[in-house]
């Protein structure tokens, strides 16, 4: 454990530096998801090798390169610096230390909650020998992680030509406003239940991402931005915000067998 909190230590130092020579503190963003690929490596090279971790690692490292990808293609077009960080270096007083502790510190500390699966194996000897039922469980996780995919690539389509005032309502957003995020939600769930041989408090990993995703730093981010956007208000009136509505499917809103 101390192996891994060394190199996220390092590395989280590193990046502090950079974002102060590019005075761009949103580059964290961009590595947030390779530091989980990281770390499960370096707990893949501490355990004894076996189906869970061989599992866990590989797809934590399709996730973490995928959201490093995608992160980094939108920041490669967009030069500035996220309006969230740089209100940040606008509001703060001591903008230097207090982004180091709040942005980097504070972000490898969840993450190190969040990748408690990943190392769980370092205080937890494996169960019952379930290799099939893990193996099936990680084809879910990466079938959700397909869909979480699925709904950035929407997006980013959307983007490249839309006007000012149109959103987003087709795709998989048909259903529900973020599936993003939902799908993030259940590919960590899938996580936890590959973990669980070691400890049902890996579970504590999900259920913390997902409350980060829903109720700090991903759904209430986007909705403040659209608060006064009528079509939007439009829109969500009649789709939900993160669990989907499959009753759409067949275009009865839910009214189907009523």
């Amino acid at each position: 454990m101390l192996i891994i909190i060394s190199w996220l230590f390092v590395t989280y130092i590193i990046l502090f530096l950079l974002s102060i020579y590019l005075k761009d503190n949103s580059i964290a963003d961009i590595f947030w998801g390779f530091w989980f690929v990281l770390i499960a490596w370096i707990s893949y090279f501490l355990s004894d090798a076996n189906i869970i971790q061989i599992l866990l690692t590989l797809l934590v490292t399709t996730w973490g390169i995928r959201l490093t990808l995608h992160i980094g293609s939108k920041k490669f077009w967009k030069k500035w610096e996220d309006p969230r960080y740089a209100r940040w270096r606008e509001d703060w007083k001591y903008f230097y230390t207090r982004s180091f502790f709040q942005v980097y510190l504070f972000q490898g500390f969840l993450m190190l909650l969040i990748a408690f699966p990943l190392y769980a194996h370092l205080y937890f000897e494996a169960s019952a020998n379930i290799e099939k039922i893990l193996i099936l469980w990680a084809l879910i996780a990466l079938f959700w992680l397909l869909y979480e995919t699925v709904a950035d690539v929407e997006l980013k389509q959307f983007v490249l030509t839309k006007k000012p005032w149109e959103i987003l309502t087709w795709g998989l957003r048909k259903f529900h406003r973020y599936p993003q995020y939902f799908w993030e939600s259940l590919f960590w769930f899938g996580i936890s239940i590959v973990a669980l041989t070691y400890t049902p408090l890996v579970f504590l990993s999900w259920m913390l991402i997902t409350f980060l995703l829903t109720k700090v730093s991903g759904i209430p981010l986007q909705e403040a931005r659209y608060k006064d956007n009528q079509s939007y208000q439009d829109y969500a009136n009649h789709t939900p915000v993160f669990f989907p509505d499959w009753s759409k499917v067949w275009g009865c809103r839910g009214k189907c067998g009523k």
